[in-house]
């Protein structure tokens, strides 16, 4: 009995050598004093080799953590910027938009040539979300940069979002500063689109009651519109003609108008349905040919 606990001693001791051996050779190896784990990575010094594996394994959400270890250890190291770029990227692969967003808001307000590519970077989040106007703000900044050669592409994006704002003449401009010819070819289509007069369907509508409608290609609200007003305003003749005076008022003032005007209203709302149809359809082409691009 007493050899056999003598023996799982021994045993016990030996493993536990070996087990400390094993830690210590991957601690030289990864530049760390103690072993890290998610829970106990304040106890360790940062390795930028280990991050950058992480990185290039496509383990964003552990590379963040040693990105922000490295560069809390190492606020001014020389290569800061190209840290806080694939942390940035990081953030993005992870779905952060808006920890993404802060710090290429930070890095784009530094010099060189990584900042600037931040800024694009930026500008391009900004048209994801649509938020046009700080996207312009960004792409502008660029065009004035000494840092940034060819500027075709910032023409492409300001056109692209000159599109979105409906702002054809100004997208053409800069397609045509871009030269791309496919681009301004299309743009052209785009402002020669056989769009609906809005004026006209109102006018159309407030003569005879469902044209504007049948105008818009609507030929069933059209038809509809007809019938309900003509109904109406018989229906108001007929009482009057009768001397019922309250019934033609009622008639007049509760239904007729009531179909009167919501036949020139939707004669507008579908003339410009309509016209954002086309437009939405046209621009889609486009844009599917800018994703294709990028």
């Amino acid at each position: 009995m007493f050899f056999s606990i003598l023996f799982i001693i021994i045993n016990a001791q030996f493993a536990s050598s070996q087990s400390s051996l094993l830690v210590k050779n991957h601690l030289q190896q990864n530049d760390y004093l103690t072993l890290a784990s998610p829970h106990q990575s304040h106890l360790t010094q940062p390795s930028l080799s280990f991050a950058e594996s992480l990185y290039q394994e496509k383990d964003y959400f552990n590379a963040i953590t040693e990105f922000e270890r490295y560069l809390f250890f190492h606020p001014n190291t020389s290569n800061s910027q190209e840290i806080k770029y694939k942390l940035a990227l990081s953030y993005f692969y992870c779905n952060e938009t808006l920890k993404t967003e802060k710090i290429l808001q930070e890095l784009s307000s530094e010099i060189g040539v990584i900042p600037k590519l931040a800024q694009r970077f930026l500008a391009q989040l900004y048209i994801d979300s649509k938020k046009y106007l700080k996207a312009k703000i960004e792409l502008n900044d660029l065009l004035i940069s000494d840092n940034i050669q060819d500027k075709t592409e910032i023409y492409r994006e300001l056109g692209y979002i000159a599109l979105q704002e409906k702002d054809t003449k100004t997208a053409l401009g800069y397609f045509t500063l871009a030269q791309d010819s496919w681009l301004i070819t299309e743009t052209e289509r785009v402002i020669k689109l056989p769009k609906k007069n809005v004026s006209l369907s109102q006018l159309l509508s407030t003569f005879i009651p469902g044209s504007g409608e049948i105008y818009c290609g609507q030929l069933g609200w059209g038809i509809l519109s007809f019938l309900a007003n003509s109904t109406t305003i018989y229906g108001t003749i007929h009482s009057f003609k009768n001397k019922h005076y309250l019934d033609a008022t009622l008639i007049f003032s509760i239904f007729f108008m009531r179909f009167y005007n919501g036949s020139r209203s939707n004669a507008r709302d579908f003339a410009l349905e309509y016209n954002e149809k086309i437009y939405q359809a046209k621009i889609k082409e486009i844009e599917k040919f800018y994703r294709l691009q990028k």
